[in-house]
């Protein structure tokens, strides 16, 4: 199937709505409007939208400095939902999240357990302290170690 992979455009953020609720029930549309709202913001959402327009993957990132590793690219959003190419869907949104990391200077990706979606907010998730809980994607070795 012919996949357009790339950073969430103004024209998409509802039909991105449907799929974060999926994660975050509680979330509602005038913070997810509030999120979304300037393309520098936008930014920290990467999607996988199939030929028809509709959102198959998403995924919420940001980088920050790791007291340990260095910058790493943080991921504590990651869904996938495609209907039969589900694999492919998230493997696409994947590499992209990797090239991501590669451009903002990162040497890992640390992917957020289902666990750490515990945070009250998305303004307050720079300031966690979720450093190694999920999966650490080390870009130098293509491996990675489960925490």
């Amino acid at each position: 199937m012919d996949y357009d992979v790339g950073v969430l455009n103004a024209a998409d953020v509802y039909r991105a709505f449907a799929v974060v609720q999926l994660i975050v029930s509680r979330l509602d549309l005038e913070t997810w409007k509030r999120l979304t709202a300037s393309a520098s913001s936008r930014r920290n959402w990467l999607t996988v939208r199939d030929a028809q327009g509709y959102i198959r993957g998403l995924c919420h990132v940001f980088t920050r400095e790791h007291p340990v590793h260095g910058r790493q690219l943080e991921i504590p959003i990651f869904a996938s939902v495609g209907f039969l190419d589900d694999l492919d869907v998230a493997r696409r949104l994947f590499e992209f999240a990797k090239l991501r990391a590669k451009l903002d200077g990162c040497e890992k990706v640390h992917f957020w357990s289902s666990a750490s979606k515990d945070w009250d907010s998305f303004d307050t998730l720079r300031t966690l302290e979720r450093w190694d809980d999920g999966l650490v994607y080390d870009l130098s070795t293509d491996r990675a170690t489960i925490h």
